[in-house]
């Protein structure tokens, strides 16, 4: 799936995003994250550094969902996909990478969503309007 080049760029400025994962009770949880890479069109890495219930709801139900926004512009998304924990290969490596840079210690693993649904949040007439899903 392609993710819209409006989304991408609003991404791409580092903007703290809101990662929601499930527990298999359905039980919600919601984490700010800042430390995150596209390792693919359409598929996102998101270091873990201090994640407890988001890692253990990805690791048990495989479901996560981003929002990011910029209230400068008014722009605002949602992002739905499947998620998988990982702490070696390439999505791994990406992540410890990118955190050694600016940190002196390597994330415990990383959360990898590949995303099949993006969805409009920003406020107004088209919030909640499915952009695109693959």
């Amino acid at each position: 799936m392609e993710i819209p080049s409006e989304v991408k760029r609003l991404l791409d400025r580092g903007k703290t995003i809101s990662l929601a994962t499930v527990d298999r009770d359905g039980n919600p949880n919601v984490a700010p994250m800042l430390q995150y890479w596209w390792f693919s069109g359409d598929t996102m890495v998101i270091a873990d550094l201090f994640m407890r219930a988001t890692s253990a709801n990805v690791r048990d139900t495989g479901k996560a969902c981003i929002s990011v926004w910029d209230d400068a512009t008014d722009e605002a998304y949602k992002l739905k996909g499947r998620a998988q924990y990982v702490t070696k290969g390439p999505e791994y490596e990406l992540a410890k990478g990118e955190v050694l840079k600016k940190k002196p210690k390597a994330p415990k693993g990383a959360v990898v969503i590949t995303f099949n649904e993006v969805y409009q949040a920003a406020r107004g007439a088209q919030a909640g309007e499915l952009i695109v899903k693959g």
